[in-house]
């Protein structure tokens, strides 16, 4: 922060942003087909469950079906797909000789075909009934020719010859928000929604975990069907609220405004943060203000250290608050839940998940390692279940829980997969050496090396060494966030590897929004925002707007609050009605061209 100016700005200004509310996406499905295998007419079938884009012809050449015998097993498919569906798949039906070259279906309806040796992209048209400039368009890498075990995405909705039916979209998916009450099961849920059990589980990522009260869920809805009608308790709305952001700007660490600004160092660190998130807090705060939030606005300077924030909270008028943002530490909430046990407490940055437990009252809206490393298994499964999938499993103690973790999530992920009868690869290379790794690496198809690790010593040999290894074979290195943060870990080589790694936060540059909150807050407060704006953005407009909405009892209905997060999204659950919330919200990264995007 170059001024402090950003503490003393007017309290009200308009902000020109763009503030539309619209459906969170489910970014991720444990696969597209449920672990059954019913018999019907003394008959074998699999189960496909449709998700959004699929169509009927991409469905049977990914389970290498023909398109007549699955509207045969589903009459109803005749008529559309729609999200959600349950497709019986007959297994006396699967031609043998085209199984082994069946593509991988996405759940966008694109199939993913891996070349094989001598094939062309015209006769890769033709087998699909694609337009090759189509194909090209899409696949515009394939311009400089095809190489065996390359991957060619087949566009959605394309296939020539086929009826027009089978090439039809499944229907948009309709989704509701489900609060789990006490004695709920899977089994009731489906009876009162008349769905399936088994589509709502895929729809919340297998509920690893388990159906808890309290907890957030998404029932996908059958076509044309209409949610049964649950009395909801009305919000107990007020005139007016209060809201206090509790954050550590620690002015006392800082000479004087003067000295500091003049100094070589610039602002103690607590102090630099805790100005940039109030500034995009404020921006938040006037754009709810615009919406209608009517809220008195407490700002206190909490510092970093144990003195300070216990004799900053003493104030009486915390005792009236609503809604807190902040504080940072954990050890500054527990004495906010003391001193106000009816408000809710948000806190903001990286915390342990114990921050939550029997505090039903805290949100932790930085997503942990452990949901992230979920996300990550379900990721590799879906987007490259059929590739060569190997758990790198070092013999490293510190590495040994995420590695079980890893391996536990991942096998479930990838038996959902269709086609995929492979168990999951597992290879132990050393800080020193890779091991019994390059006898497991394929040549015919992309080898998705997947690294729960930290070990910098083991990380810096697996990266340079996969950097020689990668001349003749095709390696997709899946890692953690923090590799980005070692210095022995060069980033062209990682970008060499396409380095893919699971994060709680994504910010887009280009976004014509993300553009619009920098230019707003570079004029209000003469300075640049960092992730710290942003994230005092997000989190003080999704809270500010669920207390606007809901009153203070809004935390059971956050899953109804849908905004247009600039950094953080959110997918708030409880792991029971004793805890707080916690978010799983998480986002594939992908280092290309030296910048990190959104992996495909």
């Amino acid at each position: 922060m170059t001024h402090m100016r950003s503490l003393s700005v007017p309290h009200r200004f308009r902000v020109p942003l763009p503030l539309r509310t619209w459906a969170l996406l489910l970014f991720l499905l444990v696969g597209t087909a449920q672990a059954q295998d019913p018999r019907a007419g003394g008959r074998r079938f699999r189960i496909h469950t449709v998700e959004a884009g699929q169509t009927l012809y991409a469905i049977s050449r990914a389970y290498a079906v023909p398109v007549e015998a699955l509207l045969e097993a589903n009459p109803d498919a005749k008529d559309g797909l729609s999200i959600g569906q349950e497709l019986r798949i007959p297994q006396d039906a699967v031609v043998k000789k085209d199984v082994k070259t069946a593509p991988v279906l996405q759940g966008d309806g694109e199939l993913l075909h891996t070349v094989a040796k001598k094939e062309t992209l015209f006769g890769i048209a033709r087998q699909y009934g694609v337009d090759v400039n189509a194909l090209l368009a899409r696949n515009p890498e394939a311009a400089e020719g095809l190489r065996e075990g390359n991957t060619l995405v087949i566009p959605a909705g394309m296939g020539g010859g086929s009826d027009p039916a089978a090439l039809q979209a499944a229907a948009p998916e309709r989704v509701v928000d489900h609060v789990v009450k006490p004695g709920e099961t899977l089994y009731s849920l489906g009876k009162l929604y008349q769905v399936a059990p088994e589509r709502i589980q895929a729809a919340n990522g297998g509920l690893p975990e388990g159906l808890k009260a309290g907890m957030t869920i998404r029932v996908p809805l059958a076509a044309n069907a209409e949610p049964p009608v649950q009395p909801e308790p009305a919000p107990v709305l007020r005139d007016r609220y209060t809201v206090c952001l509790l954050l550590p700007f620690a002015l006392d660490r800082n000479d004087s405004l003067k000295s500091a600004s003049n100094s070589k160092g610039g602002w103690y660190e607590a102090t630099r943060i805790a100005a940039q998130f109030y500034a995009g807090a404020r921006i938040a705060l006037d754009s709810l203000r615009a919406l209608g939030l009517n809220a008195d606005v407490l700002v206190v300077d909490v510092g970093d250290d144990a003195r300070t924030w216990e004799a900053a909270l003493k104030r009486s008028d915390l005792r009236d608050v609503d809604l807190f943002i902040g504080p940072f530490h954990r050890s500054a909430i527990e004495r906010v839940i003391a001193l106000n046990p009816r408000a809710h407490v948000v806190c903001p940055v990286p915390q342990s998940n114990k921050v939550i437990l029997g505090n039903p009252t805290v949100s932790k809206v930085n997503t942990g390692r452990t949901d992230l490393l979920r996300y990550t298994a379900r990721y590799v499964a879906q987007r490259h279940g059929r590739e060569n999938v190997i758990l790198l499993k070092p013999d490293i103690h510190g590495d040994k829980e995420m590695q079980e973790q890893m391996q536990r999530w991942l096998s479930e992920a990838l038996a959902n997969v269709p086609g995929r009868t492979d168990t999951l690869l597992s290879a132990r290379p050393g800080r020193r050496d890779l091991g019994d790794l390059p006898g497991k690496l394929r040549s015919d198809r992309l080898n998705v090396l997947v690294a729960p690790s930290e070990d910098v010593e083991y990380l810096t040999t697996l990266v340079t060494k996969l950097r020689s290894t990668k001349a003749d074979k095709r390696v997709q290195v899946v890692g953690l966030e923090s590799w980005l943060e070692m210095e022995t870990l060069a980033i062209a080589d990682l970008d060499q590897l396409a380095f893919t790694y699971a994060s709680a936060v994504f910010t887009d540059p280009a976004d014509p929004r993300v553009q619009a909150f920098d230019h707003e807050f570079t004029k209000r407060f003469q300075n640049q925002a960092d992730e710290y704006g942003l994230l005092g953005f997000d989190v003080t407009f999704q809270y500010g707007l669920a207390l606007m909405r809901f009153g203070p009892r809004f935390p059971d209905r956050l899953g109804e609050v849908r905004t247009e997060p600039l950094h953080m999204g959110f997918r708030m659950g409880r792991t029971g009605p004793e805890n707080g919330l916690r978010n799983e919200y998480g986002v594939m990264l992908q280092l290309k061209d030296l910048q990190v995007v959104k992996a495909p």
